[in-house]
């Protein structure tokens, strides 16, 4: 059977067929194998070579029973994508755990390490979910390479959009989807459009994005290649949330300011001071910090940069801890710094209005002039750009021929603002990058000068939260122009999901009562979208749960439960169960102000359970009863197609009697999978802990157990870290979702995986 196979691949195969692979490569290459067997080898490694690798392949390990496992295997970052997604359809969930995921890249088996060497991180691991699933898995795999065999070539299908991966990406990161995020970072490295420096920050946000500050912090090199460049506002950010997250945090209430000021020496400003050269108008709280800690470690603190910090901080995040710190610089001497240098930083920091402030303290010293200009048009106050013209009327010609072409242009604008003030014109002057409001505005006016989304990037770490949060009026009016939006500015909007839920939900330690209206209009687009990917239903999850935990009115809860159930509807699919299951858990865990509407929604939930009868699990049966109780109606699964003796032997493994840790601040969730677990692994023990910090009995759990998942986008990163470390090199879970559906679907795959 064996074909003239080159030397690169031959060497891969024989690892392959090796060690606990019950067919060896010697018996492959004479032929002595069972005849079954080679014939669900031969053919794939005939196609593989015959096309030069660039076809997929598909392998099997076998045991004394015939094959027990797959691996899929792919040359390109385009043959993996397609493979991944006709292998979904295939095989996977009807016979498989395999949800499309390539393996970790950490393996310690013989078998993976050989794949791995050969063809990076395009290998897939494709699991029976049971013994029967075998054969179908078999002759599946046989029917997808007739289908290879006779498909033409095709496009490559990784040159999708720019945008729509960042998007996607952007996504993941928002619902802590690590494995979808590693995946679309490389498929944007993999479209051409990313150099060097966009590498590295894309590196910085995804760390960062996936709460792995610590990781961050510590990663020396990666901080080091990035310090001489001028880096965008949410590299920045990045970068200095890790650092102080890592190093101030846990002492930054201590009262001795000094011991604080001597540990940010040493292991941030020491290493890192080039970092806060520039602000850029940055908003964090946990930044603000940390640019007044790196001013009062200066010889020479900028009095006026710390008074502007104290000054943008949150007022809802608490100002005693700045007072205090701040309090240091009465004893502070005046500088001797001139003030045109103070008035530079103040412009690199977009502080525009100390930049102004220390120019007019100055005035008329010639450099005033340019930065009055542009503080002016930055501003886009009237009661400024007024000052500024009458200070400008008085300056000489020998200043006015130090003007750069850019300051005459800044002027034209100023006195053509100042001479029209319809509110036509005023609309049409306003800047988008001012606050929420204007930048819709603009996307409403449809005359870009330039992309409205990349104006919204730029834009959005030097917004504050707390305006709108102070502000419910504003926030109604946003909704209503986004939820109302029609033609190019409905899709633009659609396209500024991410950044929305970012602001609006994300950068808030709390869901806040204003923004109930934004939260029922971004469930809406999300609705509107019609099929939708995992992380989008976990964005619209994320969504209800902030809305409902505020106990809104009748009319908002309806609503947004409405569109809720719109979305379940547009995405009945078996591989959303999970999903649509922790969905109604969120919801009855939760008062409600109409039972009606929340029952309807359970009802479209089992819609989709029975829709999907023959493929419901055991374990999401068994949610699914639970709940049916919650609801009140027990009685609705009595004519449920799913019959639980059917599939009484079907949990593999149930004699599984190892340790099973739980770490999730959602904590109903995390004690109902306790329930559950204890009921399908009766000799399994189960604990589950809800810490808000990094405590001895967290730790000595992730140290002890056999199986540890950590629901992260329902904890704290601290924990995180603390988790890691005690585990050492074993494995940690990180479900999707926050319910208890997810936490079980990722604890029996695990124990189907590995016993």
């Amino acid at each position: 059977m064996i074909y003239s196979i080159p030397p690169k691949e031959q060497f891969w195969l024989e690892r392959f067929f090796s060690g606990r692979n019950a067919l060896h490569w010697e018996t492959i290459a004479g032929s002595k194998a069972p005849a079954a067997w080679l014939e669900q080898v031969g053919p794939w490694i005939a196609a593989f070579v015959n096309q030069d690798s660039k076809s997929p392949i598909v392998l099997p390990v076998f045991d004394a029973d015939g094959p027990s496992q797959w691996y899929a295997l792919a040359e390109s970052e385009a043959t993996a994508v397609a493979l991944a997604q006709e292998l979904t359809a295939v095989v996977g969930p009807s016979y498989s755990d395999f949800r499309g995921q390539p393996i970790q890249a950490a393996s310690t088996d013989e078998i993976e390490c050989a794949l791995q060497d050969r063809f990076g991180r395009f290998v897939f691991r494709i699991g029976p979910v049971n013994a029967a699933a075998r054969g179908d898995i078999t002759q599946a795999l046989q029917l997808y390479l007739s289908l290879l065999r006779r498909r033409p070539e095709i496009p490559d299908r990784t040159q999708r959009p720019f945008g729509k991966i960042r998007a996607e990406f952007d996504r993941a990161l928002l619902v802590g989807n690590e494995a979808d995020a590693r995946y679309l970072c490389d498929e944007l490295i993999a479209s051409g459009r990313i150099d060097a420096e966009q590498h590295k920050y894309l590196e910085i946000r995804m760390l960062a994005g996936l709460g792995r500050q610590h990781q961050l912090a510590h990663n020396y090199s990666l901080i080091k290649s990035v310090l001489g460049l001028s880096l965008p506002a949410q590299t920045i950010a990045d970068l200095v949330e890790a650092l102080y997250s890592t190093y101030i945090t846990a002492i930054e209430n201590d009262p001795n300011v000094d011991a604080i000021l001597a540990v940010f020496r040493d292991e941030i400003s020491r290493h890192f001071g080039a970092l806060f050269r520039e602000r850029k108008g940055i908003r964090q709280p946990n930044v603000l910090k940390a640019f007044l800690l790196y001013e009062l470690t200066q010889d020479e603190p900028n009095v006026g940069r710390c008074e502007a910090i104290a000054a943008a901080y949150p007022i809802s995040a608490g100002r005693e801890l700045i007072a205090r710190w701040s309090s240091r610089l009465a004893s502070v001497q005046p500088s001797g710094t001139d003030a045109c240098v103070l008035a530079g930083q103040a412009l690199v920091d977009d502080d525009y209005e100390l930049a102004s402030q220390l120019s007019f303290e100055a005035f008329p010293a010639a450099w005033t002039y340019s930065v009055l200009l542009r503080c002016a048009v930055e501003l886009g106050d009237a009661e400024i750009t007024r000052r500024v013209l009458t200070a400008i009327n008085t300056a000489s010609e020998d200043v006015r021929a130090t003007w750069t072409k850019r300051d005459l242009a800044r002027l034209q604008q100023l006195q053509s603002e100042s001479v029209d003030t319809s509110e036509v014109q005023k609309a049409s002057q306003e800047r988008p990058d001012t606050n929420w409001l204007t930048w819709v505005r603009y996307v409403e006016a449809g005359r870009y000068e330039r992309p409205p989304l990349q104006i919204l990037e730029e834009a959005l770490l030097r917004w504050s939260p707390e305006a709108y949060a102070l502000d419910p009026e504003s926030c109604r009016q946003l909704a209503e122009r986004i939820g109302n939006a029609t033609g190019e500015a409905e899709h633009v909007f659609r396209d500024a999901f991410v950044a929305l839920v970012e602001f609006f939900v994300d950068r808030q330690a709390h869901p806040v009562r204003g923004f109930i209206p934004l939260y029922s209009m971004l469930i809406r687009i999300v609705a509107w979208s019609g099929v939708v990917s995992v992380n989008e239903l976990e964005l619209a999850s994320v969504l209800m749960q902030a809305l409902i935990s505020l106990g809104p009115s009748k009319d908002d809860y309806v609503e947004a439960l409405d569109s809720y159930a719109e979305i379940v509807t547009a995405n009945n699919a078996p591989t959303n169960i999970d999903w649509a299951l922790n969905a109604a858990e969120i919801l009855v865990l939760h008062g409600s102000p109409d039972s009606e509407s929340r029952l309807r929604f359970f009802m479209a939930v089992v819609d989709m359970a029975r829709t999907h009868a023959h493929r419901l699990k055991p374990a999401q049966y068994a949610i699914l009863s639970l709940l049916a109780k919650d609801y009140g109606c027990a009685n609705l699964l009595e004519a449920f197609p799913f019959k639980e003796e059917d599939h009484a032997d079907t949990v593999a493994h149930a004699d599984f009697a190892g340790l099973i840790g739980i770490y999730t601040l959602t904590e109903p969730a995390g004690q109902r999978a306790r329930q559950f677990l204890r009921k399908i692994l009766p000799l399994a023990r189960v604990e589950v802990n809800a810490d808000l910090v990094a405590t001895e009995k967290l730790k000595n759990l992730a140290a002890t157990a056999d199986i540890f998942v950590f629901a992260w986008k329902s904890s704290k990163h601290q924990a995180y870290y603390a988790a890691k470390e005690a585990r050492g090199d074993m494995e940690t879970l990180l479900p999707t979702g926050k319910g208890s559906a997810s936490i079980l679907g990722c604890v029996l795959s695990e124990i189907e995986r590995h016993c």
